[in-house]
């Protein structure tokens, strides 16, 4: 139990932390005072530093031999929300706001190399600590890779943990196989003529058409789609018009799709693009679909998310390990399961007595802050295990 009683002894400092991180958040690719603050703990606890690009940092801790080396990742970046908890340690930085838990993981993986760099005589093999930026901006772990993150050395297994702030503190979710979907943008402009709203056979209503369209992706859904094999296809603004005795010669739309497997994520813009195609030629309209790929699904592997399952119960009792349905949402841990084996888990952040259950990206995110030492033991726990280390 060496791993969580020490995880509660630096409790306060990790509490310290957090709220520091709260306070001041950044969004993606400008964590600028977050990482200077990253950087300076790492070097108090003489782990040698490795500054990626303009925010990125990379911790490395080496054992008493060379060996395996195990990656343990968190994500350090902001949202462009305006905080609404009345925290007295809210968010001093306007419109932006840690709603997402990224200051908890921060705190966690520092807690573990502080419970780690005590365990640096014992380990066979190294420990690299990734603190990695804009993953709100779905490339953040794209371009850690870019730099070699991943490389140098080159990373055996790698973890990354989520607190999750509807899932009650205490709770750690562990599940192997195809755990959240991918997240990936459109934006379709549907062209017609505008003419008088008097005399609407004199034009090309845009709007009929976009409907039809809108329709139709519902279509991909049910009928193109494997049903066992979930997607979503949302269309989340629509614009058109410009006043209203006029008929509307454009539409425009935006959304973002989900996926939960590689393919269904590939063949999701060819299905949009044939269904935009018909419809078009049968309304008169021409049309630009833009798609762009963002998150990719994180897909667990199965023998890593194990080892993690068998650390984890190490921790915590049995009962507490526990699996959720499948998540629609997207996490750019994603990028590193494509090039690495690992696994990507979820820890209870909620409270419930507290009124503490709030989505991320809520305006009241607000995280029970005794998951801390849990979050950081978990990670200490399974790099300790996988580098073999008799505790």
């Amino acid at each position: 139990m060496y791993v969580i009683e020490k995880a509660q002894e630096i409790k306060p400092w990790m509490v310290k932390l957090r709220r520091d991180f709260h306070m001041h958040p950044e969004p993606s690719f400008e964590e600028v005072r977050t990482s200077k603050i990253i950087a300076g703990e790492l070097g108090k606890m003489g782990i040698q530093v490795t500054a990626t690009g303009k925010t990125g940092v990379i911790g490395l801790l080496q054992g008493k031999k060379p060996g395996k080396v195990i990656g343990l990742r968190a994500d350090i970046d902001a949202l462009s929300v305006t905080e609404d908890t009345g925290l007295p340690y809210s968010s001093k930085n306007p419109g932006y706001m840690h709603a997402c838990g990224h200051d908890t993981h921060i705190a966690e993986l520092l807690g573990a190399v502080k419970i780690l760099s005590d365990l640096k005589d014992k380990l066979n093999g190294s420990v690299k600590f990734i603190f990695q930026p804009a993953e709100e901006a779905a490339s953040g772990s794209d371009y850690m890779i870019a730099n070699g993150v991943l490389e140098n050395p080159k990373v055996d297994m790698i973890v990354g943990m989520h607190t999750f702030g509807m899932i009650e503190t205490g709770k750690v979710v562990v599940q192997k196989g195809p755990f959240m979907a991918s997240g990936d943008e459109w934006h379709l402009t549907v062209e017609g003529k505008s003419c008088h709203g008097s005399s609407p056979w004199q034009g090309v209503d845009a709007m009929p058409c976009a409907v039809a369209i809108m329709e139709g992706f519902q279509t991909i859904v049910s009928r193109f789609n494997d049903a066992r094999d979930p997607i979503v296809i949302n269309v989340g603004t629509v614009k058109a018009g410009e006043r209203f005795n006029v008929v509307p010669g454009k539409v425009e739309m935006t959304g973002m799709n989900r996926a939960l497997s590689r393919n269904s994520r590939e063949m999701m813009p060819k299905w949009m693009r044939k269904i935009i195609n018909g419809i078009c030629d049968a309304y008169g309209c021409k049309y630009n679909f833009e798609y762009k790929d963002g998150f990719k699904p994180t897909i667990n592997d199965d023998a890593c998310t194990e080892f993690a399952r068998k650390s984890v119960a190490k921790l915590i009792d049995e009962k507490n390990i526990i699996q959720v349905g499948k998540i629609m949402g997207s996490e750019d841990f994603s990028s590193y399961l494509e090039k690495v084996p690992g696994t990507f888990i979820i820890l209870g952040g909620g409270n419930k007595e507290k009124g503490w259950m709030h989505s991320q990206h809520s305006n009241h995110f607000t995280i029970d802050e005794n998951c801390l030492p849990i979050g950081a033991a978990v990670y200490a726990q399974i790099a300790a295990d996988f580098l073999e280390v008799q505790l």
